[in-house]
């Protein structure tokens, strides 16, 4: 429970830093659309979002009930507060380890990330292919099974899945646009990916 309640209260931290901040700014730097006067609205891998301005609770506008996850409010909260000035993707994809300032985290990028993706759907292609689609993903000519997403309208990404064989296990990668620390924490790219590999598995990220 402790452990729990230390991610209930950074949420917290960050939910009252949310309500200092200048929204109207936040959203004209990441050109993104859905800056109300009581609410903000965001796509986070094609769900809709609304953060009450006042309070700074996001909601689930799909489920309201839904108890959004630790995960999904770091991205957002980050995304917020890490965007630099006009940020702006590069159009030059990257795996983790050449993210900017990612190489601490590489470890922990395959084992929560890499896998659980090419463990899950090893010797299931097809399942995978009819998650992706589900999503709204786009299929994309990469690997045995590759789908564009985007985690937010600003931050794209590519997942890729390789099946194995009777030589070789199932492998994955993801790939980021080089510029991604432009919109984000180094650490937080972490996160993003393995709540879109979860997303695929059709369960909650675990925080």
């Amino acid at each position: 429970m402790e452990y729990e309640s230390n991610y209930q209260k950074l949420c917290v931290t960050w939910r009252e830093r949310f309500l200092t901040w200048d929204h109207e700014g936040i959203y004209k730097n990441l050109n993104l659309q859905g800056c109300s006067p009581d609410y903000l609205e965001i796509l986070y891998f094609g769900r809709p979002y609304r953060i009450d301005r006042g309070t700074g609770i996001i909601t689930n506008l799909q489920d309201p009930e839904d108890e959004i996850t630790f995960s999904t409010q770091m991205a957002i909260y980050h995304l917020f507060y890490y965007s630099k000035e006009k940020p702006r993707n590069s159009g030059e994809w990257i795996p983790f380890r050449q993210v900017k300032g990612a190489a601490p985290f590489e470890s922990a990028f395959k084992k929560m990330v890499l896998a659980p993706f090419a463990q899950s759907f090893s010797g299931k292609k097809e399942l995978l292919e009819e998650r992706g689609r589900e999503l709204g993903f786009v299929r994309i000519n990469r690997g045995d099974v590759g789908f564009y997403a985007e985690a937010f309208p600003c931050i794209p990404l590519q997942f890729i899945f390789w099946d194995g064989d009777d030589e070789f296990p199932a492998q994955a990668n993801i790939l980021f646009d080089k510029n991604i620390t432009d919109f984000t924490h180094e650490e937080m790219v972490v996160l993003i990916a393995e709540e879109g590999v979860d997303r695929f598995l059709g369960k909650k990220t675990r925080r």
